[in-house]
Formats: structure tokens, C-alpha cells, sequence
């Protein structure tokens, strides 16, 4: 952790309780108006991912606490969902946001996407799994 007093937190995780993000564990999410949604897009920038997500009710009240990584400011790899559609992933495949909040991996030159991190996973993954990535600023790339 750095001395600085511009520092203002000393990681880029956030809690977010006013939305059901129980169905979006290791997806990636956009805001708007402050509100996160699973992100629907492969050529806007995602902005975080669903690190976790707990919905609670208690005395006829329901209560969401979510945890939400910020994209090119988390300190290590998570855990991400891949892309029914992807072609099986090896460690060190770049990977690109799918239409549905997953992974996938990277198309290549000569197709409009963004990409957004590197299959760190040692057993890499099949298309469906959930695995280790690491992640970084959204890169739009074609």
C-alpha cells in the first residue's frame, strides 16, 4: 500500500446492495445511473465483475450485498464465467467480452471487440466454466 494521501483505497472492490446480481457471479457488468447490469455488449468496454453476491431476506425485507471488481484495478486474477461459444481456452489465451457478461476467447485481428484479460488458469477452460483470469483495462481492438 502506498503512503500517498491521494490514495484512496487500496484496492478497486466495491459493494453494491441495491441490486439482484445473484445470477451474475464471475460475469462482467456496466453501470448506469450508478446501477450495475450484466454486461450485453462485445464492442462497448465492460466496467467490473461480479466478484460475489448474496441475496438476503430477512423480516419480510430482502437485502443484496454484491462485490464488484473494477476492471485494470484488481491486485490478482478472480474467477470469470466462459462463454458457452468459446473455443477451449489455454493459460495464456487473451480473452474478450462476450454478449452476455462471459468470456471468450479473442477473435483475433479484423473483428471489432474488447478485450479484457489472459486465461491464467493452469488447466485453462472449456467452454462453460468458470476459471481463474486475470483481467486489465478494457482494450478496444479490431
Amino acid at each position: 500500500m502506498s503512503d500517498s494521501a491521494l490514495q484512496a483505497k487500496g484496492n478497486a472492490i466495491y459493494s453494491e446492495n441495491a441490486t439482484d446480481l445473484s445470477a451474475a457471479i464471475g460475469k462482467l457488468v456496466t453501470f448506469a445511473a450508478g446501477a450495475p447490469s450484466v454486461n450485453t455488449s462485445t464492442t462497448v468496454p465492460a466496467t467490473g465483475i461480479v466478484l460475489d453476491a448474496r441475496t438476503r431476506t430477512v423480516f419480510n425485507s430482502t437485502r443484496y450485498d454484491n462485490a464488484i471488481g473494477m476492471l485494470g484495478g484488481l491486485p490478482g486474477p478472480v474467477r470469470a464465467v466462459i462463454s458457452a461459444a468459446s473455443a477451449p481456452l489455454n493459460f495464456g489465451d487473451t480473452l474478450q467480452q462476450a454478449a452476455d457478461g462471459t468470456l471468450t476467447k479473442d477473435l483475433g485481428p479484423g473483428n471489432n471487440r474488447v478485450v479484457v484479460g489472459v486465461m491464467t488458469d493452469l488447466n485453462g477452460a472449456q467452454p462453460g466454466d468458470e476459471c481463474e483470469v486475470t483481467l486489465f483495462t478494457p482494450q478496444i481492438r479490431n
